[in-house]
């Protein structure tokens, strides 16, 4: 295994070659995560017992110290895993049911920016914030032009009914995403890599043959399949164009690179349901961890939304 103080000296090409680089030859890997997403906005089809479903896949070095979900005890209207590599513990995604609020980051491929500032606290100053997406992108623009580029992806579900936006610092665009399947990745949006188009494609497929409430089971046991497929979608000429020593493995929703210690780790599926009834699912690798066994663990956090309140409980 790979000390947990070196893992953040890996060189991006030492994830393919399997060798561990010099120190000085040391890379910021903060660039180099892979994640992706999934949206699915049933609002408008009478036919779904769903308002919304979200999927996600984190994808990180496998030392890296995280906390699993949980409600944080410091701002109990959050919901999240916590990234412990990042000072008071940024993360990638979140919810607060209470804000009605989800927010995920996804960053983008470049050179870092010199003193840049932590892009974890961007999704929890979001969902812990009353403000809405665009009045928080307002709030914050000296504080996000100075982090290294980055997709944030907010919905808003007020009344149950979901409103789905992504900002990007990369161009400074915040577009609103109307569609009711949606796919994000590690690119703009208006120009999503090959993996994200299949896999958005099939979430279409899965969420309109398992549309009701009877059939729970066998929509989260097909949304697992979807996050766990380690099918190759080639070729992807942004890709290779940006990660030309590895594009084949990172072509794939499900990645897992053991040479490199890193791949997927962690699975969150984020169901709510058109009753108010929000069920929030982490399945993420037990650390430390062995990719050729791993060991999975599942949190499960209910919610009933209304106007006015909202009440949780864990599984």
């Amino acid at each position: 295994m790979v000390n947990a103080a070196v893992y953040k000296s890996f060189k991006w090409s030492s994830i393919y070659t399997g060798t561990t680089p010099h120190p000085a030859h040391t890379y910021r890997y903060s660039n180099k995560k892979m994640c992706i997403l999934f949206i699915y906005n049933g609002s408008g089809d009478p036919q779904s017992d769903y308002s919304l479903i979200l999927i996600s896949n984190r994808d990180e070095y496998y030392d890296r110290p995280t906390q699993n979900m949980t409600i944080w005890s410091e701002d109990p209207v959050i919901v999240g895993g916590r990234d412990l590599e990042i000072h008071d513990g940024g993360t990638w995604l979140a919810a607060s049911p209470t804000y009605k609020k989800i927010g995920v980051l996804l960053n983008l491929p470049g050179a870092s920016k010199e003193n840049a500032k932590t892009r974890g606290k961007i999704v929890v100053d979001y969902v812990k914030s009353k403000d809405s997406v665009q009045e928080y992108i307002e709030n914050t623009k000296n504080y996000i032009k100075n982090c290294n580029e980055f997709v944030l992806v907010a919905i808003e579900f007020n009344n149950v009914t979901p409103s789905i936006f992504s900002y990007s610092n990369a161009n400074d665009q915040l577009l609103t995403h109307k569609t009711a399947y949606n796919g994000f990745g590690n690119n703009l949006p208006e120009t999503p890599l090959k993996k994200v188009e299949v896999g958005r494609s099939q979430l279409e497929h899965i969420c309109s043959k398992f549309n009701k409430e009877s059939m729970e089971k066998e929509l989260i046991e097909n949304l697992l399949q979807l996050l766990k497929s380690d099918q190759r979608h080639l070729p992807d000429q942004q890709l290779e164009a940006k990660r030309p020593n590895i594009y084949e493995e990172l072509s794939s929703i499900y990645v897992c690179i053991p040479k490199g210690r890193y791949g997927t780790r962690t699975h969150t599926i984020v169901l709510l349901k058109k009753t108010g009834h929000l069920s929030i699912t982490e399945i993420t690798q037990r650390m430390p961890i062995d990719p050729a066994s791993p060991t999975w663990d599942r949190s499960e956090f209910n919610f009933e939304i209304n106007v006015n309140s909202c009440k949780c409980t864990k599984k």
